[in-house]
C-alpha cells in the first residue's frame, strides 16, 4: 500500500528525538503504517521503508507480556484507545521496556488513524525534558489539526468534564479552556435546545456499546451566531466504571449551508416553471427539470443522451448555432429567442439563455440551458407589427392603416370637390402557384405584383395588401368614375404580364378588379372598401381577368354597413343548425352553426347578403365575438345534458391569424365552463393563410382551448393534402360539389374514395356534406367515410327548435345525439 503523504510542515513537527511515534490507517485492512518518525526508528531499529504498509501489530515486537500483547491486539481492532507497558525487542533482537499510547483520531470526513507514541522506559529516572517535549508535541498537533480534540470524562454518576481540550477550542466555541476543564455544562448550554436531549442520548448510548460517539448539532457562538458543529469520539472504559472519550469537534457551518444551497437549489430546479436542460461538453444532454418535460412533451428519459437538436424547428441554420455557440464561449452566456418543435409536433418559440460552465482550469464541463414559453407573448407582439402600418412581405400599407388613410382622404373632399375611387384587386387563382412552386415562389410573386402596383400608381395615392391575393389602391384626385376606370385597366394590363421568379420559372397571373367611386366626404370608407369587393366579386362571376364598375350608390354601402351594425346591436343575427352524422355509430356528434340575419323589411337573408361586409369592415371584431359566444352557448346546453355534442362554427382568415379567434375562444370558455371539445373550427380551403406559421400557431393554440380544427369545403378549389399538413387539421370536410355526383359517376366514387384514404394516411377524419339521398349515404359508409352532413341527416334549424327536438322531453329521432363517456 503507498503511504500516505502528510504535510511537510506537520512531518517536520512529529520528527521529535527520543519520542516513538506512529499512524496507522484505521479504516484499511491490518491498519498498515502511513508514518514513523525518526523517534520510531532510533527506538526500534527498523527503517520506515522497512515498516511503512505493514500491519500496526508490528508494535506487539514483545513475547513475554501476552496479556499486554492480546490488549494491544484488541485496542487496535476495535479502534479504541490505549495505555500500557511493553516488553518489546528491537530489529537487533535486544530487549528494552517501552510505554505504549495509543490513541484513535477521526477527521472531518470520519477517517480513522490510530496515533501510537512509544518512550523507552528502561531507566527509572526519566528527564523532565523528554515530558515536556511530549506535552509540546501533543500542544503542536493539536494546533495544527482543522477542529478541537479533546478528553471528556464521565464519572458513573453521569458528571462530565473535560479532561483535555485543545487551544483552538477558543476559536470554535468562544469560550476559554479553563472554564471548561472547570465545568463541561458551560459548553452544552450553548447547545440548542432542540439538539441537546438528542446528543445527550447519543452519548450515553456510546457509553452503554463503547462504540463511536458521532453527532452533529446546532451552538450558539457568543459572537458568531449560530453554528453547526459536528463531534465524533471514541470511548474507553475506566477503571471506576466511568467512560472516557477521545474525541475531535470541528466546525460543519459551511458544509451545512453548501448542503442547504444544494438543497435549495435542487428545489427550483424541480419546481421552477421555466424549463431546464444541462448538457455536458459534448453538448448530449444530461438532466432535464420537470418543466421542460411539461412544455416539450419529451419526458426525461426520452431526452437523456440525445443533443438538443432533438427540438430543432429547422427554422435556424447552421451558423445561427455556430454564431450562438461563439457568444457563449466569448462571453460565458447567450440570450435570444429561439424555435423550436415539440414532441407533438406544436411549434414553441422560446426565450432561451444558455450559459457555460467551466471547472477549476478554465474547461468548459457543462452547458446549462433555462428557457421558457414566449409563444403567445411573441405572437401578440407580431400581431401589434402587423397592424401598425405595414404589410411584413410586400412593404405596402396593411388593411388597419389603409382604413384609417382612407377615412382621411374622403374627409379632405369637402374641400377638394374632386373624387376618390377604390380599386380592389384579386388575383385569379393564386393557389395553384404555391401548390405548384411552394410558398416561397407564391410570396416571391406577391412582392412582385406589389412592387408593380406601386410603380403604376402616384406617392399621392394609398396601396395596401389586404392579406393572401388581396390587393387595394385608394386613388386620389380622380375627376370620374371613367378616368378611375382607365387606370384600372392599365393596372391589370401590367398585372398580367409574365412574372420571372428566381427560381427559373415564369409565370402568367391575371386578376379581377372591382372599383368603387365617389364624390361625396360623407361616404365611409368601410362602405367604399366594400362596394370595390363586391364589384370584384361581380369581375369574377363574368369570368375573372377583368374589370367591374360599382353600380352601388353611395350611400348604398354606407346604408348596409350601418344596418349591419345595428343589426349585431338588436340581436336581428342568429345561428340555424345543421346536424353532422356518425357513421360509426349513427349518432349526431356536432351541429354545424350558419349564420342568418332576420332582416326587418327582406325577412331571413343568407350570409352571402352581407357577409363580406362583415368580413371586410370593423364589424370583423364584434361579430367573431359574438359568433364563437353563440356556438359556445349552445354547446354548453350539450354539455349540461350530458352530450357528447359539438358545435362548428366557420372562421376567416383574418379571425385566426389576427389572435381574434383564440382571444374569443378563451373568454368563452370562462363564461360557460366548457370542457374540450366543445366547437369545431372550419377553415375554408381556398383560404391562403399569408403566414403559415402564425397561423399554424393560432390554430394548435386553439386545439388546446377546446376545438378540432376543420378544413372546409375540400375538392371545391385546387385540393392539397399537402397544404392540409402544414396545418393541425383534425377533420377534411368534402365539398357537396363532389358529393353531389356521386352515385352516377364511377369516377366520382374513385375521386371520393382517395380523398378519404389519403386522409385516414394522415389521420384526419373525414365528413362528407352535401348528403341529400340514401345512395350517397350508403356509398360513403361504404368507402369508410366517418361522418356525413346533409339535408337527409337534418335542415339547418334555429335555436329553439333544436332545443324542442333534441333537448326537451323524448320525442322520437332517427339519429339520437352521441352521449358522454360514463
Amino acid at each position: 500500500m503507498a503511504p500516505h503523504i502528510l504535510p511537510a510542515s506537520l512531518t517536520e513537527l512529529l520528527e521529535v528525538p527520543g519520542i516513538a511515534l506512529t499512524i496507522a490507517d484505521g479504516d484499511q485492512t491490518g491498519c498498515p503504517l502511513v508514518f514513523v518518525n525518526k523517534g520510531f526508528e532510533q527506538l526500534t531499529g527498523h527503517t520506515r521503508e522497512e515498516v511503512l504498509g505493514r500491519s500496526s501489530h508490528l508494535l506487539q515486537t514483545g513475547d513475554a507480556d501476552p496479556e499486554a500483547n492480546h490488549r494491544l491486539q484488541r485496542a487496535i481492532d476495535e479502534r479504541t484507545a490505549l495505555t500500557l507497558t511493553l516488553k518489546s525487542r528491537r530489529k537487533n533482537g535486544s530487549r528494552f521496556d517501552s510505554e505504549l499510547v495509543l490513541t484513535p483520531l477521526y477527521n472531518q470526513a470520519g477517517h480513522c488513524y490510530l496515533i501510537s507514541v512509544q518512550r523507552d522506559i528502561d531507566k527509572q529516572h526519566r528527564p523532565h525534558a523528554r515530558w515536556r517535549a511530549q506535552n509540546r508535541l501533543l500542544d503542536q498537533l493539536s494546533a495544527q489539526v482543522p477542529g478541537v480534540l479533546f478528553q471528556y470524562r464521565q464519572s458513573p454518576s453521569g458528571q462530565g468534564s473535560f479532561s483535555y481540550i485543545s487551544t483552538r477550542l477558543a476559536d470554535y466555541c468562544g469560550i476559554d479552556t479553563g472554564t471548561l476543564q472547570q465545568d463541561a455544562d458551560t459548553l452544552f448550554s450553548r447547545i440548542a435546545s432542540e439538539d441537546r436531549r438528542h446528543l445527550s442520548d447519543a452519548l450515553e448510548s456510546s457509553a452503554a456499546s463503547l462504540r463511536l460517539w458521532q453527532s452533529a448539532f446546532r451552538y450558539h457562538h457568543p459572537t458568531r451566531g449560530l453554528r453547526w458543529l459536528e463531534c465524533a469520539a471514541m470511548p474507553t472504559r475506566l477503571a471506576n466504571g466511568g467512560t472516557l472519550w477521545h474525541g475531535y469537534l470541528t466546525d460543519v457551518t459551511a458544509r451545512k449551508l453548501a448542503m442547504k444551497r444544494m438543497a435549495l437549489a435542487e428545489t427550483v430546479f424541480d419546481s421552477t416553471h421555466d424549463g431546464i436542460l444541462v448538457t455536458d461538453a459534448d453538448k448530449r444532454i444530461i438532466d432535464v427539470n420537470p418543466a421542460f418535460t411539461q412544455l416539450t412533451g419529451y419526458s426525461a428519459e426520452e431526452a437523456l443522451g440525445h443533443t438538443p437538436h432533438l427540438l430543432s424547428s429547422s427554422k435556424h441554420d447552421a451558423q445561427f448555432y455556430t454564431n450562438l455557440f461563439t457568444t457563449v464561449h466569448q462571453q460565458g452566456y447567450w440570450t435570444g429567442d429561439i424555435w423550436s418543435v415539440c414532441k407533438d409536433g406544436r411549434q414553441l418559440i422560446e426565450n432561451v439563455t444558455i450559459s457555460a460552465i467551466h471547472d477549476v482550469h478554465g474547461t468548459i464541463t457543462h452547458y446549462i440551458a433555462v428557457f421558457r414559453d414566449i409563444t403567445q407573448k411573441h405572437l401578440k407582439q407580431a400581431r401589434l407589427e402587423r397592424r401598425a402600418i405595414y404589410d411584413p412581405l410586400t412593404s405596402l400599407f396593411n388593411r388597419d392603416h389603409f382604413g384609417g388613410a382612407l377615412e382621411n382622404l374622403l374627409s379632405g373632399l369637402s374641400f377638394t370637390g374632386i373624387g376618390i375611387a377604390v380599386l380592389f384587386i384579386d388575383l385569379d387563382d393564386f393557389k395553384p402557384i404555391n401548390d405548384t412552386y411552394g410558398h416561397a415562389a407564391g410570396d416571391e410573386a406577391l412582392v412582385i405584383i406589389a412592387q408593380r402596383l406601386k410603380q403604376q400608381t402616384r406617392s399621392t395615392d394609398l396601396v395596401a395588401r389586404l392579406g393572401g391575393d388581396e390587393f387595394v389602391i385608394a386613388l386620389a384626385g380622380m375627376r370620374s368614375a371613367e378616368k378611375a376606370e382607365k387606370v384600372a385597366f392599365k393596372i391589370l394590363d401590367d398585372l398580367i404580364s409574365p412574372i420571372n421568379l428566381r427560381n427559373g420559372n415564369s409565370i402568367t397571373l391575371s386578376a379581377s378588379v372591382g372599383v368603387a367611386y365617389t364624390e361625396d366626404s360623407q361616404y365611409a370608407a368601410n362602405a367604399l372598401i366594400a362596394a370595390a369587393d363586391s364589384a370584384m366579386y361581380e369581375a369574377k362571376s363574368q369570368g375573372k381577368n377583368r374589370v367591374s364598375m360599382s353600380q352601388r350608390h353611395p350611400s348604398d354601402g354606407d346604408t348596409l354597413y350601418t344596418r349591419l351594425q345595428n343589426a349585431l346591436e338588436q340581436e336581428e343575427l342568429a345561428l340555424f343548425y345543421q346536424p353532422i352524422l356518425s357513421l360509426a355509430d349513427e349518432r349526431i356528434v356536432s351541429f354545424e352553426a350558419l349564420v342568418r340575419w332576420h332582416h326587418p323589411e327582406q325577412g331571413l337573408l343568407a350570409p352571402h347578403h352581407f357577409i363580406d361586409i362583415v368580413n371586410h369592415s370593423s364589424l370583423e371584431r364584434a361579430y367573431s365575438s359574438w359568433l364563437v359566444h353563440q356556438a359556445a352557448h349552445t354547446a354548453q346546453r350539450f354539455q349540461a345534458c350530458h352530450m357528447a355534442v359539438t358545435v362548428s362554427i366557420n372562421v376567416t382568415r383574418d379571425q385566426v391569424e389576427s389572435g381574434q379567434l383564440a382571444e374569443d375562444m378563451e373568454q368563452a370558455r370562462k363564461r360557460h365552463a366548457l370542457v374540450s371539445p366543445f366547437l369545431n373550427v372550419e377553415v375554408v380551403e381556398t383560404a391562403q393563410f399569408h403566414d403559415i406559421d402564425l397561423a399554424y400557431n393560432q390554430l394548435q393554440y386553439a386545439r388546446r382551448l377546446g376545438a378540432q380544427i376543420a378544413l372546409d369545403d375540400f375538392g371545391s378549389g385546387v385540393s392539397s393534402l399537402t397544404y392540409a399538413s402544414q396545418l393541425p387539421i383534425d377533420i377534411v370536410k368534402i365539398d357537396q360539389a363532389v358529393i353531389r355526383h356521386l352515385v352516377e359517376r364511377p369516377q366520382q366514387r374513385r375521386f371520393v374514395s382517395s380523398i378519404i384514404d389519403m386522409a385516414h394516411a394522415m389521420q384526419r377524419i373525414v365528413l362528407a356534406e352535401g348528403v341529400e339521398t340514401p345512395e350517397q349515404l350508403d356509398i360513403l359508409r361504404h368507402m369508410g367515410c366517418d361522418m356525413a352532413q346533409g339535408f337527409l341527416i337534418g335542415h339547418p334549424m334555429p335555436s329553439d327548435e333544436l332545443e324542442a327536438r333534441y333537448l326537451t322531453g323524448t320525442p322520437q329521432l332517427s339519429y339520437p345525439l352521441a352521449l358522454q363517456a360514463q
